[in-house]
């Protein structure tokens, strides 16, 4: 099934992780970061947020991190600097873990809002799966998108996930009718639309994913006989 449930990771901070690759770079202490003494001392300084602004600007001097990175943790800042409240978190993995709770997921969202970190369709997908949780709907058993992406794939945990993702909104009745038809099960044990679609487009996997459709009335029986019927004889293009 799709890949509904994501974590509203805010890769803000630990900014220094990436002075193990520039120690040559750096001179300890560092006094624009309180003197630090070494990158595991300049890493803990600038893992707290109320030194965030000095630890950009170091970066930036330095070209420490990616500037799409620098960008994304320089917008943090401004929302920060406007009054609006960030996770209780300092780290990445911090903030993994505390957004990836649903009970703190309405702070996380309205803050990535704010700060403009997600794209708009991340955003979109993250206030359904908030609105979801408020109207009462049972979150998975599951927390952040990777671990959700391997619990919802196949059919062990199917009902529980397709409940969920349809009280939020994140698909409509007939997709949740399809996936309750095949059970969860899916062509080659693929997880996911994307991931379905590109195993699908591989000729190698044409047959199977035409069978398949077929036994789960995914597609009318004599459209699905045809297209075999062409696939046998080598016409694997067409309309459909």
């Amino acid at each position: 099934m799709k890949k509904y449930f994501i974590i509203i990771s805010l890769s803000l901070f630990g900014l220094f992780a990436v002075l193990v690759l520039a120690q040559d770079e750096i001179n300890y202490p560092v006094p624009e970061l309180g003197n630090c003494g070494s990158q595991e001392e300049c890493k803990i300084y600038c893992d707290d947020i109320s030194h965030l602004e000095e630890c950009i600007i170091f970066a930036e001097k330095h070209n420490l991190i990616p500037a799409e990175e620098l960008e994304e943790t320089k917008k943090v800042l401004v929302a920060i600097k406007r009054g609006v409240t960030p996770p209780p978190c300092n780290t990445k993995a911090e903030c993994d873990i505390y957004c990836s709770e649903p009970e703190h997921m309405e702070m996380c969202v309205v803050f990535a809002e704010e700060a403009g970190v997600l794209s708009p369709e991340e955003l979109e997908e993250a206030k359904k799966v908030l609105s979801g949780i408020k109207k009462g709907a049972k979150h998975p058993n599951c927390r952040g998108k990777a671990e959700c992406d391997i619990y919802c794939c196949g059919p062990a945990h199917m009902e529980e996930c397709v409940s969920f993702a349809e009280a939020a909104g994140l698909i409509s009745a007939a997709e949740a009718i399809m996936i309750r038809k095949t059970g969860g099960e899916s062509p080659g044990g693929c997880c996911g639309k994307q991931a379905c679609d590109a195993y699908c487009d591989d000729p190698a996997h044409m047959k199977e994913c035409i069978e398949f459709a077929k036994k789960y009335g995914l597609m009318p029986k004599k459209e699905a006989e045809m297209a075999l019927k062409m696939l046998e004889a080598g016409l694997t293009g067409g309309p459909g």
